[in-house]
């Protein structure tokens, strides 16, 4: 019996497979072969059989991030192509304040017949948090006594002043104003008028609370004192920034007599807080090595009997070498009671400056009752420290 003959184009397709057994043959031998029509999603149909890669899914973005695009379409022809590599998501762009969500890796696209697969979509970036950033429903203008903050078991307080022309949405300077031994965070208020210089130029006061006196580096013979001031000042600082817009690169310290030791003594010990310090009648020595280079506003009177004017240059000498300064000063205040000179073409852009107050004793220049020494025959109204303490400290911002 005769066997029907097959037409000749599937003779010949038998006798390539036959002789290939390759997916792209099969394809070209068929009948009415497709030249690949443009599939959903990047899908490519090359012939009856051959499946395109699928569209990779890019990754997910994070808040603000762009969504990533997926594969582009591929183009079938004779031979079935994959679907190109998917384009990957873009980053996600930074956030504010709170970090946003990193993106989720992409699904790689499904290899077809000869397809290749897409590539997963890259993760997006997480929103980095804002420096000096403000908290919602922080604290008014006005004073807060009393302040509670409990650190290393004991319970502790400090006072705040808020000029009237904070408003909590932008970040203004914060400068602490540090007491004597056996004084309060009031007297220290009261003293340096430092509220009404606040007023004036913006920023906000913090006054903490000793135990009794400071530990500076050292405990004064008849004196208590916490374990570590040093932590607890830190800690106010950052109690303070979760109440109020506070920039972290212009936060000061200053203080009077053991307070004056306290803040240079932050110098020493917290100068990743503190950008400079301040401080009449009162010196301290560094133990540790200084990172960086803090700039210095320092004040003594020729007739204090407390802690006697003699040492004043041993402690403006040792920050003048601590800081890389030029050992020549330039007088740079002369008026009254008061001169001033400066040490300049110091390290990093520091500075140090010592005015020194003829005729006036352990007290705070403008404390006509030289409150803690000496009394009103002693007491120097002329000289303004606090003023000039802050125009120093405008001029000296964290590096």
């Amino acid at each position: 019996m005769n066997e029907p003959k097959l037409p000749r184009d599937r003779r010949i397709c038998l006798l390539s497979i036959g002789l290939w057994v390759s997916s792209s043959w099969l394809v070209a031998c068929g009948p009415g072969s497709s030249s690949g029509s443009t599939g959903s999603g990047g899908a490519s149909t090359g012939g009856t059989t051959s499946t395109g890669g699928t569209t990779s899914t890019g990754g997910t973005t994070s808040t603000g991030g762009t969504t990533g695009t997926g594969g582009t379409t591929s183009t079938g022809g004779t031979i079935g192509t994959g679907g190109t590599t998917g384009t990957a998501g873009a980053a996600g762009a930074t956030g504010g304040r709170s970090g946003g969500t990193g993106g989720t890796a992409g699904r790689g696209g499904a290899g077809g017949s000869g397809g290749l697969a897409g590539s997963a979509g890259a993760s997006g970036s997480g929103g980095s948090s804002a420096p000096g950033s403000c908290p919602a429903g922080g604290w008014q203008p006005g004073d807060q006594l009393k302040v509670a903050l409990t650190f290393g078991g004991v319970a502790r307080t400090y006072d705040i002043h808020i000029p009237a022309s904070y408003t909590g949405t932008t970040a203004v300077p914060l400068v602490m104003t540090i007491h004597g031994a056996h004084n309060t965070s009031a007297l220290a208020r009261s003293w340096s008028k430092m509220n009404a210089v606040s007023d004036q130029n913006g920023f906000i006061v913090v006054y903490p609370q000793g135990v009794d006196c400071w530990n500076a580096g050292f405990t004064i013979g008849g004196c208590a004192a916490a374990p570590d001031d040093v932590g607890f000042l830190k800690a106010v600082v950052a109690d303070v920034e979760s109440h109020a817009c506070i920039d972290p690169k212009r936060v000061y310290a200053t203080g009077i007599s053991n307070g004056s030791m306290m803040s240079q003594y932050l110098a020493c010990e917290a100068s990743d807080v503190f950008a400079a310090v301040a401080g009449v009648a009162g010196g301290a020595q560094c133990r540790n090595t200084v990172p960086r280079p803090v700039p210095l506003f320092y004040v003594h009177g020729t007739e204090d009997k407390t802690i006697g004017y003699s040492g004043a240059q041993r402690t403006v000498d040792a920050w003048v070498m601590r800081d890389g300064c030029s050992t020549t000063p330039m007088e740079t205040y002369n008026m009254g009671s008061t001169k001033c000179v400066t040490y300049g073409t110091c390290r990093e852009g520091a500075e140090v400056v010592f005015c020194t107050v003829t005729g006036m004793g352990h007290c705070w220049p403008e404390d006509s009752n030289c409150g803690p020494g000496g009394g009103a025959a002693f007491g120097v109204t002329d000289f303004k420290a606090s003023p000039m303490m802050w125009e120093f400290f405008k001029r000296h911002p964290m590096p």
